[in-house]
């Protein structure tokens, strides 16, 4: 098994048979590197083609001997300066480092050599994660880090090549989203004011079943469905944001995720929303109501004591107001209540820009797919509209009225990821 200028070595170890390559870099150091045992999938020929990809790094790239590196011990000496070079976010480094402390090295991949891992290494990661419970989600952006990782490393000369282009990622279930039509914007409505209504204004209760609490979710659900705000947006609105006066709008410029400020989620996402007349008396009433209604207080927080608002706690309020409503299918608060906005405002006529800006997104590719899912969710607007334009070509009875039910139940996602 030896060559000219390296071998490979077999040796009976704990896990079986464990494949080393020998060879000497640029300098006539001797480099001795371990690549795995026959368990991890290493076979004599494997380890061979290992060694001429070294050869040939030595006499191409002039390669020298680097001590070892394992993938979580690079991982943590990568993040700190990528994180300042690229200026993240404070939601996506702590997201980042929670990728890499919580998953990575607890992982046998993590433990691996990083110049020894390939796509078979990388694909085992991704099948013990999946079989643990984790969504194809979660880990296509586990495989999102694993890559800026490798390429990383490709950069300072401690791999040749990123194996992660090669990995079959994992095919992430087509989302069911919960679209909210105009009539049915109503019923949920009145089912806040109804249900404040008959909550009790003191005494001895649980806070979601008083009324500051009620009237407090009732607005934010006005707020979500007209301005189409991200649930991180809404914690982190401050009164200082929110213009009533004269020209009524919210400056988007803060946010709140994972109990700690940050930016928006990009330069796009800190614009300025002028508000509708009924959105901003809403408002106007709730800074009259609230015991925080100073510049520098949250709008929407904890009835007593300002602290954030409570997302589980308005989840399970706006699910009564749903049951109220008679509208049965799950819906998420925020995201959904984010799509119904900006597809009603695709329906309802608002140029694609407009919306755009609106929404935040950087890109309009995104604005691109509420437009078009406007088109199929309302559909009956559509055709009333064509009736208007071009009259009843269908033959049938014009005393027979049009289904005026309140739409369908839910759509398909038409794209992973959009927000």
């Amino acid at each position: 098994m030896a060559g000219r200028t390296g071998s490979v070595i077999v040796y009976e170890g704990e896990l079986g048979r464990v494949f080393r390559i020998r060879y000497r870099d640029v300098a006539g150091v001797r480099v001795l590197e371990t690549l795995g045992s026959e368990a991890d999938g290493w076979t004599e020929p494997r380890a061979k083609d290992v060694l001429r990809e070294r050869l040939v790094d030595v006499k191409r790239d002039r390669r020298r001997k680097v001590a070892p590196v394992t993938l979580t011990e690079f991982a943590r000496e990568w993040l700190p300066t990528y994180a300042s070079t690229k200026k993240l976010k404070k939601s996506t480094r702590t997201s980042y480092h929670s990728i890499i402390e919580h998953h990575f090295a607890t992982s046998k991949l993590g433990k691996t050599v990083l110049s020894t891992i390939d796509v078979d290494d990388v694909e085992r990661y991704v099948a013990a994660k999946l079989r643990g419970g984790l969504a194809s989600g979660s880990v296509n952006r586990h495989l999102n880090v694993l890559s800026l990782v490798f390429n990383a490393a490709r950069k300072r000369g401690l791999v040749r090549s990123s194996p992660i282009p090669d990995v079959d990622r994992p095919r992430e279930p087509r989302r069911r989203w919960a679209i909210l039509t105009p009539a049915e914007i109503a019923r949920v409505e009145r089912a806040f004011a109804e249900l404040a209504a008959a909550a009790p204004v003191e005494g001895k209760c649980k806070l979601e079943e008083t009324r500051a609490w009620i009237e407090q979710a009732r607005v934010v659900f006005v707020v979500v469905i007209s301005c189409g705000l991200r649930r991180g947006e809404v914690l982190g609105l401050h009164w200082r944001s929110v213009e009533l006066a004269i020209a009524a709008a919210i400056r988007v410029e803060e946010t709140w995720v994972r109990h700690q400020r940050d930016t928006p989620k990009s330069e796009a996402g800190e614009r300025t929303i002028s508000l509708d007349p009924f959105t901003a008396d809403e408002l106007f009433k709730h800074r009259g109501r609230t015991a925080f209604a100073g510049d520098d207080e949250r709008v929407f927080g904890h009835p007593t004591r300002g602290t954030p608002l409570d997302g589980a706690l308005y989840t399970n309020t706006l699910r009564r107001a749903l049951e109220r409503a008679k509208i049965d299918r799950p819906m998420r608060p925020f995201h959904d209540g984010r799509h119904t906005s900006l597809t009603n405002a695709a329906a309802a006529g608002n140029a694609p820009m407009a919306i755009q800006a609106r929404a935040g997104h950087a890109s309009f590719a995104t604005t691109q797919r509420y437009i078009d899912l406007a088109g199929v969710e309302f559909r009956e607007e559509a055709e009333q509209l064509g009736l208007h334009l071009f009259g009843d070509r269908s033959g049938k009875d014009p005393g027979k009225s049009a289904d005026t039910s309140d739409g369908p139940a839910a759509v398909d996602d038409v794209g992973s990821g959009l927000d």
